[in-house]
């Protein structure tokens, strides 16, 4: 096939994989549809048949993400999620054997390289230097075995389209749609990811994300912003850890490490794969018995023991930069399936959802303090989070300003009720963005694996949509008052460099 009529196909796929694929929204009869089965291994796989075009959607994840990492390999979850294309002894090589015994220098050298780098303006520079160039030999020797993004190609070859993938706070997943045809490569491709991905170029890998966090985290006053902010919130839990790691745990952690680490969270116990489209049970139960069935099971991930403290009294960040300034605010919270995480939600949307909610009327576009005021649930949904509010001052006026004008309307949620046409406006419109949400084949992948692998049922989607529905403005009067208080509050404010001096 040609270039152009292999970029053809893979169009149609992506538009294929991405249009409403109804016939069924809203789990009217999703329960009919939806195909749960638990191997052995402890591998959980849901099917859902959706024949309106010849492609299917994956989704798979595994149950780890920053809040499973400890000091000294922050963001590891992150590096993992980018070894996880690097290939297996059959996969992006084209000698393993020969190829394995260089991998082994370069782990023996790059241990050593990072553990002197881990000492800081302790270490020894010269050290350093021989290690590093002992390091760039060994990376060239083993390039010569090295395939560069062949699983990408397998897939492009057969009109594969979305090969990503991506990891957050809770959680890490993959993604491909791909023609209906093509669902015993998935399974072969796939499985030989989990069982045996090679960690190869592992330490160049680890500079790509050193670079990533320069570009996407350090460079970004926002997002040092959101960093700071959340490190004040959460002085003992690991959702103060960011994504991407801290700079010196990216410097220094080793291969070793990220293989205890792996070993530990991407075992087929710790995993959900979902499948939608044009799929048909009978054919793919064997074949997804034939090739992910006899993954070893792994050990049950550790359990986190560490609870977040209740929050004495406020916490305050001032950040000094030249940047536009910005405010971020947030208020410790259950999460779902409390009823306060949905009182909160609604909340949110009342406040800052759209043209007609009331910070938008009256901050940006009447009073014009702000250019932008957003709330929303942070930073993960497995432990307690908190309701944050994120809002920009529009000049002359100051995060200070912005501040006072957000905490009058918090005050006026907890003696007012909310009007029943606000509620339902809330409510019709968190329905309807369900429904959006799983209206494509990967969107209901993604809303299927986000329960199933989270909360242990895909089904608790429905619970979610009762919980919200059924919030009243007693409720959200009663959220206000119980947890959006001074003592509950962290705040964290980025200001100019110039205008603070």
């Amino acid at each position: 096939m040609t270039s152009r009529k292999r970029m053809i196909r893979a169009l149609a796929i992506a538009l294929l994989a991405v249009l409403p694929a109804a016939p069924f929204i809203a789990g009217q009869n999703l329960e009919d549809k939806v195909h749960v089965r638990t191997l052995k291994n402890g591998l959980t796989v849901l099917l859902v048949e959706r024949h309106g075009a010849p492609v299917f959607s994956t989704v798979y994840g595994f149950k780890v993400g920053s809040v499973d990492e400890t000091p000294g390999i922050t963001g590891t979850a992150h590096l993992f999620e980018h070894m996880a294309f690097k290939g297996t002894p059959r996969i992006g090589t084209t000698d393993y054997e020969q190829e394995k015994a260089i991998l082994a220098e370069v782990n023996r050298v790059g241990r050593e390289w990072s553990l002197e780098l881990a000492k800081g303006d302790r270490a020894d520079k010269d050290k350093l230097e021989r290690l590093r160039r002992e390091l760039t030999e060994l990376e060239k020797k083993q390039a010569e075995f090295i395939v560069k993004d062949e699983i990408d190609v397998i897939y492009s070859n057969v009109g594969g389209v979305g090969l990503n993938a991506g990891t957050g706070t809770d959680q890490t997943s993959y993604i491909i749609s791909l023609p209906s045809n093509q669902l015993e490569l998935f399974c072969l491709v796939e499985s030989e990811r989990i069982r045996n991905t090679v960690l190869r170029e592992f330490y160049i890998e680890r500079s790509v994300i050193q670079e990533e966090r320069k570009q996407t985290t350090d460079a970004v006053p926002a997002r040092l912003l959101n960093e700071m902010f959340m490190g004040a919130a959460f002085i003992a839990h690991p959702y103060g850890n960011p994504v991407v790691g801290w700079a010196s745990d990216i410097d220094s952690v080793t291969l070793e490490e990220a293989v205890e680490f792996k070993n530990k969270y991407y075992t087929p116990n710790n995993c959900v794969l979902t499948i939608v489209g044009d799929v048909y049970p009978d054919q793919a139960w064997p074949l997804i018995e034939k090739y992910f069935g006899d993954i070893p099971r792994g050990p049950e991930p550790p359990v986190l023991r560490t609870r977040e403290p209740k929050q004495l009294g406020e916490r305050r960040v001032r950040f000094e930069f030249e940047a536009e300034p910005m405010l971020m605010m947030g208020f410790h919270k259950p999460t779902f399936p409390a009823r306060e995480d949905a009182a909160a939600a609604v909340l949110a949307q009342i406040l800052t959802s759209g043209r007609t909610s009331r910070l938008y009327r009256d901050l940006v576009q009447d009073k014009q303090i702000a250019v932008s005021v957003n709330a929303y649930s942070s930073p993960g949904v497995r432990y307690p989070n908190l309701l944050v509010f994120n809002a920009v001052p529009r000049h002359p006026h100051t995060v200070e300003d912005l501040e006072r004008a957000v905490l009058e309307h918090l005050e006026k949620i907890k003696t007012e009720p909310v009007s029943d046409r606000e509620l339902q406006r809330v409510k019709n419109a968190i329905e309807a963005q369900y429904v959006r949400s799983m209206s494509s084949n990967m969107g209901l992948g993604f809303t299927l694996l986000r329960y199933e692998l989270l909360f242990g049922d895909w089904k608790l989607y429905l619970a979610y949509k009762d919980l919200v529905t059924g919030v009243t403005a007693a409720d959200i009067m009663e959220f206000a008052k119980t947890y959006l208080t001074p003592e509950n509050r962290t705040v964290a404010v980025l200001v100019r460099k110039s205008a603070a001096s």
